[in-house]
């Protein structure tokens, strides 16, 4: 019950339909929802319901697939420097970071020098630029809980998120509940029934 009725909240009454193929996302699609949620701070609820994914699952995979390299970003020039993922320490993703940053944000340049892809790279300095800290470069892969806002405005805001999240999620049982009690009282008024009270 609970599965229908977020299925519902993601896509509507198409939603409780089981498509006949899985849903194709595209890499571009799989890549903002990643960032939206790990860097941009969103809910797995808000994302989910942003980009129309069927389950939380989906989007743990992207996120396993983002954080180890395998969603890659189709550019050439990204393409010419990609590299087989490998192991990357912590002191050295801070190497990493520092020196591309210190080069005027030359990605293309890192990756070649220290053997990994342009998107690591990129990502690496996106999150240590976005909040200052060292530790947003720990592995955290499938990242299961939500930064905490730092101000009272960002709290705030959060908060908003919550409720209006809670007040879709109620809007959305309600109007489940109203659909199922529709089809039962369809079920028990077949047009026999009617033909007979009718006589």
């Amino acid at each position: 019950m609970t599965k229908w009725i977020k299925q519902f909240l993601l896509a509507g009454l198409a939603g409780l339909i089981r498509p006949k193929h899985n849903q194709k996302y595209s890499l571009k699609t799989k890549i903002a929802a990643v960032k939206d949620y790990q860097l941009n701070g969103l809910a797995s609820r808000e994302v989910l319901i942003k980009y129309k994914i069927r389950h939380i699952s989906q989007l743990k995979q992207w996120i396993i697939q983002y954080n180890s390299d395998k969603l890659t970003v189709a550019y050439a020039t990204r393409k010419r420097v990609k590299k087989m993922g490998r192991k990357v320490s912590f002191d050295e993703k801070k190497q990493i970071v520092q020196w591309t940053i210190n080069h005027q944000n030359n990605y293309k340049e890192a990756a070649s020098k220290y053997d990994i892809s342009y998107q690591r790279v990129y990502s690496w300095v996106r999150k240590y630029l976005h909040d200052h800290n060292w530790e947003v470069l720990k592995d955290n892969r499938g990242r299961n809980k939500e930064k905490e806002p730092t101000n009272e405005l960002e709290r705030l805001r959060k908060r908003v998120r919550e409720l209006e999240a809670e007040k879709r999620e109620s809007e959305v049982q309600i109007a489940f509940a109203k659909k199922l009690v529709e089809i039962r009282n369809r079920e028990v008024h077949r047009p026999d029934d009617i033909k007979r009270f009718k006589k």
